[in-house]
């Protein structure tokens, strides 16, 4: 073969190589694009509550009529002791932020202690030559059924902080009110009497704040502090034998600082 043809045959073969190998380069591998699975998230649902806290109560003043129903007279002193509380409730998570539950809370029992007059003229008291004072002995216990709606502010490595406010009514129960008139010469000169305590439902607001943290998927340790503000009414009736009879004595306004802590289910 002589030297033409030969070069003849190693060009052909490499622009086919060449060829080959641009072909190569324009073909090119499909791309198959991996479709992200979409995943849906379920935040809203039923949750139950249940509570435990300690009370702190305060009475907003104790006016009263003096032996009749036209003169009146405020108590010189007045202080209601702590409680516990115990609630619960059922709720709704609305979404991540917003929640709304309905609470039935018992504060229970407290002390009553008052001064309803001080170094005035003696009423009952037997052979008392000077001044007298009154000392008042009840005791005070609420029921409370609130409407209740949240704001979580996030959650943060499980920990999510809350504030809310609530709308209901009290049933503030006071117990039968012990009047004791001593003389102030000779405090073992004394007369006692005895006046209804009265019950009825109330106006009531209440503010809350407070933090929460997951324990579980679906159970969270719920901790805070309420305010509870319930509207004045009567607080006790003139006593048996009086000529007159109805309300004698009347509470200003009540509040209540209670601190909680409690558990929330969630039934989702």
């Amino acid at each position: 073969m002589s030297n033409f043809m030969k070069f003849s045959v190693f060009a052909t073969g490499l622009l086919a190589s060449t060829a080959l190998s641009h072909a190569a380069d324009l073909i090119e591998p499909p791309v198959v694009e991996m479709v992200p699975e979409v995943r849906t998230v379920y935040t809203g649902g039923w949750y139950l509550r249940g509570d435990i806290g300690y009370s702190h109560v305060k009475v907003d003043g104790v006016d009263y009529y003096q032996g009749v129903p036209t003169l009146t007279g405020s108590f010189d002193k007045h202080d209601l002791g702590d409680s516990w509380m115990l609630g619960g409730g059922i709720g709704y998570q609305v979404n991540d932020y917003f929640r709304v539950d309905l609470t039935v809370d018992h504060h229970f029992n407290t002390a009553f202690n008052g001064v309803s007059a001080s170094n005035t003229t003696c009423s009952a008291v037997v052979g008392a030559a000077g001044t007298c004072s009154y000392d008042d002995d009840a005791r005070f216990g609420v029921t409370t059924l609130m409407a209740n709606a949240y704001m979580d502010l996030g959650n943060y490595s499980g920990f999510t902080p809350y504030v809310g406010a609530g709308l209901g009514g009290a049933m503030v129960h006071w117990s039968d009110l012990k009047n004791k008139e001593y003389e102030d010469a000779d405090p073992s000169n004394s007369a006692t009497s005895t006046h209804d305590g009265n019950g009825e439902w109330r106006f009531a607001y209440a503010l809350h704040a407070g933090v929460s943290y997951d324990l579980t998927s679906n159970l969270k340790l719920d901790t805070g502090y309420t305010y509870k503000h319930i509207q004045g009414g009567n607080m006790f009736s003139f006593e048996s034998g009086n000529a007159n009879s109805g309300p004698q004595g009347f509470d200003g306004d009540i509040e209540i600082h209670t601190v909680r802590a409690g558990l929330r289910w969630s039934l989702y």
